[in-house]
């Protein structure tokens, strides 16, 4: 599963690169993307277009998920709750989080495209969240099943369940342009192992030694970043 910090946030900042001076130095702009109209926002993800997505409080105090576009914060909604947040968005502009029920009951993963919030439902539980979305407008995350958890792959307007392999859980944090997924499992015991998803084989990356690793993104030839823990607890 994903925790989330509320407790502590930052403002949403974006850094653009200037065109550096006669020495070299790169120089940069930072932009207050602000809120709304709450007391703090933060950013998740940012396309090649400079749409950037992320969550926001609102004068309320719930936050909701947002896209950041042509100057101006929009703020994306909820499925009738209180709170929502976006975690990633693609080049098209499609934007993909979770976004909670009526009287805060559950949290579904959405894709937002078109100016429409869709929910994609579960794979038969409670509750469900999307962290990535590749260009083709595929969408990986987890969701519940009647008892545990499974990483999905949302295409073509049906959730595929990806399985856990030989653990309990698994989320899927990231997919690329060739339909590869990485994420991670998780193991009775709290023990995390980083996956790859490709071809239908769900293979466990290992560690450097130690317990555990995550995947978080992975590129169009296949190449996975994440972090682990090595042979000496570090």
């Amino acid at each position: 599963m994903k925790w989330w910090n509320v407790a502590l946030t930052l403002v949403a900042l974006v850094f653009s690169v200037a065109v550096g001076n006669a020495w070299g130095v790169v120089q940069y702009t930072v932009t207050d993307l602000g809120t709304l109209g709450g007391s703090s926002s933060k950013a998740y993800d940012i396309n090649a277009s400079g749409q950037v997505v992320g969550y926001a409080y609102t004068s309320s105090g719930t936050y909701h998920a947002f896209l950041y576009t042509g100057g101006a914060m929009k703020d994306l909604g909820t499925f009738g709750g209180g709170y929502s947040d976006a975690s990633a968005i693609n080049a098209s502009g499609q934007v993909v989080g979770r976004a909670f029920t009526p009287r805060n009951a559950a949290y579904h993963a959405f894709l937002y495209s078109g100016g429409v919030m869709t929910d994609l439902g579960t794979l038969g539980g409670v509750n469900s969240e999307a962290f990535g979305i590749n260009a083709s407008g595929q969408v990986v995350g987890w969701a519940d099943l009647s008892v545990y958890s499974d990483a999905f792959l949302y295409s073509g307007g049906a959730m595929t369940d990806l399985g856990r392999w030989h653990a309990p859980y698994s989320e899927a944090r990231d997919v690329n342009a060739t339909g590869q997924i990485v994420g991670t499992l998780t193991y009775t015991g709290a023990v995390y192992r980083a996956f790859l998803y490709s071809g239908g084989v769900m293979t466990d990356l290992g560690t450097l030694g130690g317990t555990d690793s995550f995947a978080y993104r992975i590129n169009d030839s296949g190449q996975v970043v994440g972090q682990t823990i090595t042979s000496s607890g570090t």
